[in-house]
């Protein structure tokens, strides 16, 4: 899985700074001394590299006074590094929802799943009070995009708008428990207070994600609730 990740790093970055990372996570903090003698470089550049890693947001370093001599500085990886890695946090949610489907039933996932909607709905509801509702719908995308959704959204001509995401960030929990995009769409219509209709399903095999959102008006006198 290591050689995997390291693949994709190749893509992102320079050959020799993506060794610098490799050797970073193997060993949790080198010198640039050491990383030199490692790679094959001279100190010179490999001093470059990791200001261009610093720079970048990957690296960071600690100062270690050596007596009367220059200090040395320890290198290290960032949080933001970290994420260059692959993680199975999606498998390990899809085991514990089984488990608990096998131990306590199938009201058990219902009851986990709708635990954790609602928490998000404490958490972001306060952030919504007071907003009309296309200041609703525009908060509602800016928390998405910060959750990786890659949520983007237009105004359409009858006030009601398009909600699209194109990334999904638990797509293979979704895939297994569909539950969860069920209490996705009922999320958005609590913290915006409209009908929310899914119209494109990325866990059926569509590209992305679509919701047509109503505002609060139109879904009165539709009189759906669903």
């Amino acid at each position: 899985m290591l050689w995997a990740a390291m693949t994709a790093l190749t893509g992102l970055l320079k050959e020799h700074r993506s060794d610098i990372i490799r050797l970073l996570k193997q060993h949790g903090e080198l010198t640039s001394e050491a990383l030199a003698a490692a790679l094959g470089l001279t100190r010179v550049s490999t001093r470059r590299h990791l200001e261009i890693l610093e720079r970048q947001g990957y690296v960071t370093y600690r100062t270690v006074a050596q007596g009367r001599g220059r200090p040395c500085h320890y290198y290290s990886l960032t949080a933001r590094a970290a994420e260059l890695f692959p993680r199975s946090y999606d498998v390990l949610a899809c085991e514990l929802l089984q488990m608990t489907r096998q131990c306590f039933g199938e009201e058990a996932v219902l009851r986990v799943i709708s635990a954790r909607a609602a928490q998000v709905l404490r958490h972001l509801a306060p952030h919504l009070a007071g907003l009309d509702f296309p200041a609703r719908v525009a908060k509602l995308a800016e928390f998405l995009i910060e959750r990786g959704y890659l949520a983007e959204y237009e105004a359409l001509p009858d006030g009601s708008f398009r909600l699209i995401e194109r990334n999904c960030p638990t797509i293979n929990v979704a895939k297994t428990f569909s539950e969860l995009c069920a209490q996705e769409r009922q999320l958005y219509e609590a913290l915006l207070g409209g009908q929310v209709v899914r119209e494109q399903w990325m866990a059926n095999g569509d590209g992305a994600c679509g919701y047509r959102i109503f505002p609060p008006s139109a879904a009165a006198s539709s009189g759906e609730t669903a």
